[in-house]
């Protein structure tokens, strides 16, 4: 059966968690979406969604491909039959009117497109929006530091632009959606902003509930500085045209670096850097944050 729109979860060891994610998206699935859970190996979405497994909209596989996030949403968007694909985390919750609100950017050109966020912690909820974004289609030559987006941030694409540039970079513990979004950047494909939040983004929950903590919290530095440097690397050239998107790129690198304290990182990059005052440039700003972090 065909239909309109997937939600793809990725989980792992996160069952209450992944609980309240699933039952905000079964409230917000509209007619003919469906939703579908990808396991990452720890054999507990099945169990903890067990009140709601009979449910026709919601499939739940164990992820086949390459273990990590970035494997199990591609391996989620390979199963699913929605033209248009929304990424979802398992501790985040789904805003009920947005699917409905996707639906409607995607009858214009856009490519794909993402949401202000509403950051939840303790109770309180903060919304962040992005004043220098227009609603609606984003122009082309709006700045890349303005219009990259997290999957946190109601990312969602078309399955055809998806699966056109590769999907998820699976070697990409860290910073995919930034890679995924300058591959579909950089293939010329244009991107919807809504300022209205589409999915409620927790923090600060109580991890002893879960055996995975966030991501962020738990990727070892040098991995994670590995693919800050990677993203760069691999669009580096195709952003060359657009000097204050190539540079905006190279600082984000470098500063993860700074702040993680992994050199190695920083030095490898920089040394294979031409023209010599760029590298020269990008060395003084590594410098500068690194002092910004023995000031703290």
């Amino acid at each position: 059966m065909t239909r309109s729109f997937s939600i793809i979860i990725p989980t792992y060891n996160r069952p209450k968690l992944l609980q309240r994610a699933v039952h905000s998206a079964l409230a917000a699935c509209p007619d003919g979406a469906e939703i579908i859970v990808v396991d990452d190996r720890s054999d507990t979405a099945e169990s903890a969604l067990s009140d709601v497994i009979s449910d026709q909209r919601l499939t739940v596989l164990t992820n086949p491909g390459v273990k990590g996030a970035a494997g199990a949403r591609n391996a989620g968007a390979q199963v699913a039959t929605g033209q248009i694909l929304l990424f979802f985390d398992d501790d985040d919750t789904l805003i009920a009117d947005y699917p409905g609100r996707v639906l409607a950017a995607a009858q214009s050109e856009a490519s794909f497109g993402f949401s202000a966020r509403m950051r939840v912690k303790d109770r309180h909820e903060e919304t962040e929006r992005r004043p220098d974004l227009p609603a609606g289609m984003l122009p082309n030559d709006t700045p890349l530091s303005a219009k990259l987006a997290a999957f946190s941030a109601g990312y969602w694409v078309r399955r055809n632009a998806f699966f056109k540039v590769g999907g998820v970079a699976p070697d990409q513990v860290n910073d995919e959606d930034t890679d995924l979004c300058c591959r579909l950047y950089a293939q010329g494909h244009s991107a919807w902003y809504d300022p209205v939040p589409g999915c409620a983004v927790h923090s600060g929950y109580d991890t002893n509930e879960t055996t995975a903590p966030q991501l962020t919290q738990s990727t070892d530095p040098a991995a994670m500085v590995a693919c800050y440097v990677r993203t760069f690397e691999r669009h580096a050239s195709g952003f060359k045209s657009r000097p204050a998107d190539h540079w905006f790129l190279l600082r984000r690198a470098l500063r993860v670096a700074a702040r993680t304290g992994v050199d190695d990182g920083a030095r490898q990059l920089l040394q294979g850097l031409r023209p010599r005052s760029l590298q020269i440039k990008g060395w003084l700003f590594w410098q500068m944050k690194k002092a910004g972090q023995l000031l703290r």
